[in-house]
């Protein structure tokens, strides 16, 4: 059976779910306080593990693929491709690809790239326009974070800062 492969972490919020939909339907009343619940409780255990994926319960209910999207907030902050910003060369990411201005482009930390976002995986970032590719990788030391590459403009990589921002990319996964 399928649900003997899902991960005992999702298995309880689920069989809630599943065992509450007949009732609110004979009630006929709504359904999103279930729906809400398991969010809600697969969110915090999210946070805790630090992994966020989607769940199939969306499907279920007529979604569709915009539903195989995973949606994190992190925190956001810039970087230049200068000299005296970087160890070695300025221009070259750490997986090899050549950064240049004008290109979109981000770097991730090293948790998110076990979340599914690997190099060359296109990116949203709510509040930008346009998709940014994955193309360099952050020190260990930073946890759920990304630096958004804005070539060699100093002035607005300043003017970011340091902001919490929500991004998107396509579930691999699913």
């Amino acid at each position: 059976m399928m649900l003997n492969k899902l991960p005992k972490r999702l298995m309880r919020p689920l069989v809630t779910v599943l065992l509450a939909m007949p009732l609110v339907f004979l009630s006929g009343t709504n359904a999103s306080w279930a729906t809400e619940k398991l969010a809600d409780k697969t969110a915090a255990q999210a946070k805790n593990s630090g992994k966020i994926r989607t769940l199939a319960l969306d499907s279920l209910q007529g979604g569709g693929a915009a539903d195989s999207k995973v949606k994190l907030k992190v925190t956001a902050t810039a970087y230049n491709s200068l000299p005296d910003q970087t160890q070695g060369k300025a221009n070259i990411g750490a997986w090899g690809h050549r950064l240049k201005p004008g290109l979109k482009a981000i770097a991730v930390s090293r948790d998110l790239l076990g979340m599914g976002l690997e190099p060359g995986t296109e990116v949203e970032i709510e509040g930008l326009p346009g998709r940014y590719q994955v193309l360099d990788k952050m020190h260990r030391r930073w946890a759920r974070k990304i630096d958004i590459y804005m070539g060699v403009d100093e002035d607005a990589a300043l003017a970011w800062g340091k902001r919490p921002v929500v991004i998107r990319w396509e579930n691999q996964d699913s």
